[in-house]
């Protein structure tokens, strides 16, 4: 199939082929079969997913609007919050993986999140002390220096996207979102 979709003309419809034993997964697509189509019934669960949506548009759009607000750094919002992150780490460093659970992303991002760094000159790689398989991300100086010049504007101006919420209105919505669990394990095994 993958064959004749790459060989259709433009103009020719892709077909779209329902495979009910998968569902989209945050990782990859998971082998679970779904639960039968029903209509949601409980208005709690109806509410629920409209949170879910509106979050969804939310990020979708906080995403797009802190790109632009980092792009002389030719960072995306990620990419910075990995920056601070391996600022708060310090000089010991951080894993990939401890990187990836620290900022709720796969570690295959927050891989790519340290290249991006890399190549800018802000951060590198060393063997893990202990475990030659591993590495460790950490600061340069260069990132340190960055951080230390710049960082407090960047946060002033990621700040300003939220400037219609009053300082309580954002401490209260903090709140609200760590009660939203974001690791993998608890997001896949609350049925």
């Amino acid at each position: 199939m993958a064959q004749s979709l790459q060989t259709a003309p433009a103009s020719a419809p892709v077909p779209v082929v329902a495979d009910r034993t998968r569902s989209v997964h945050p990782k990859w697509l998971v082998s679970e079969p779904l639960p039968a189509e029903e209509p949601i019934a409980d208005p709690e669960d109806g509410t629920r997913f409209a949170s879910f949506m509106q979050l969804l548009k939310t990020a979708g759009a906080l995403d797009r609007a802190a790109s632009d607000a980092l792009a002389d750094l030719d960072l995306t919002a990620g990419a910075f919050g990995a920056l601070l992150e391996l600022e708060a780490v310090g000089d010991r460093g951080v894993a990939p993986s401890e990187l990836a659970r620290r900022l709720a992303v796969a570690r295959r991002t927050a891989t790519l999140y340290v290249d991006i760094l890399a190549r800018q000159g802000w951060a590198d790689r060393s063997p893990h002390p202990e475990d030659r398989r591993m590495v460790l991300a950490r600061l340069t100086p260069e990132g340190r220096a960055l951080l230390a010049e710049v960082g407090g504007a960047y946060k002033r101006r990621l700040a300003t996207l939220f400037s219609d919420l009053s300082p309580l209105q954002a401490e209260r919505l903090r709140q609200l979102l760590t009660l939203i669990a974001t690791d993998d394990a608890s997001i896949r095994h609350r049925d």
